[in-house]
């Protein structure tokens, strides 16, 4: 994978490759959507089903796949093995209260609240819930954990999930995690070594229906 000159140089020539997989599309639009357990739409279905079949023409099998415990998740998850490993710690940002109820009911209801959480998105609570600083902090302790080697990994997982560890894997804040913007479904490529992460690809989407 390397040259000669490079070897001698880096760290170490150990090198994860990730494939991070949003989850498919979910009935219902403009709802806050946290840890409740939602189901795919039946487009969010096709999805799935386009998404492991394209996994599978374009990549070689992974080592190791790992979902959020959520059905939104592992419907795709399932899709690509018989036994993932399912996570909690790799659930979207609990948003409490207001889980489940649509952004505009919460706007007319909660102006101050809502208002307050798109201006410090990183540290003001959903009430009930965790700030997104907190979800962050959940998810990159996870893989902080984690030793992979040089495996090939999927992790299917959640928007704010997704922000969460390519703003890790890169050194960037929190606050920089609006950033990214991975569509349903979508697939991005991230490979990790001791000397840093390179993001080869992000949010694609051209193999969906």
């Amino acid at each position: 994978m390397f040259d000669k000159p490079t070897m001698r140089i880096i760290p170490s020539a150990r090198v994860v490759r990730v494939h991070l997989f949003r989850h498919g599309e979910v009935a219902g639009s403009r709802v806050c959507r946290g840890q409740s357990d939602a189901l795919l739409s039946p487009r969010g279905e096709a999805q799935s089903d386009a998404a492991a079949a394209w996994l599978r023409r374009a990549h070689p099998a992974p080592d190791v796949v790992v979902s959020s415990d959520l059905t939104r998740c592992t419907a795709l998850a399932r899709r690509l093995t018989d036994a993932p490993l399912l996570v909690p710690a790799l659930r979207e940002q609990d948003m409490g209260r207001w889980d489940g109820r649509g952004w505009e009911d919460l706007t007319v209801e909660d102006p101050a609240g809502t208002t307050a959480y798109w201006a410090d998105y990183v540290n003001a609570r959903p009430p009930g819930g965790e700030t997104y600083g907190e979800c962050q902090a959940r998810a990159a302790a996870w893989w902080d954990a984690q030793d992979f080697g040089d495996q090939r990994v999927v992790l299917v997982t959640h928007i704010g999930v997704i922000r969460a560890l390519v703003c890790h894997w890169l050194g960037m804040g929190a606050d920089q995690a609006l950033r990214w913007a991975p569509a349903y479904a979508s697939h991005s490529q991230v490979l990790l070594a001791d000397a840093g992460a390179v993001v080869e690809s992000f949010g694609e989407t051209a193999f969906l229906p």
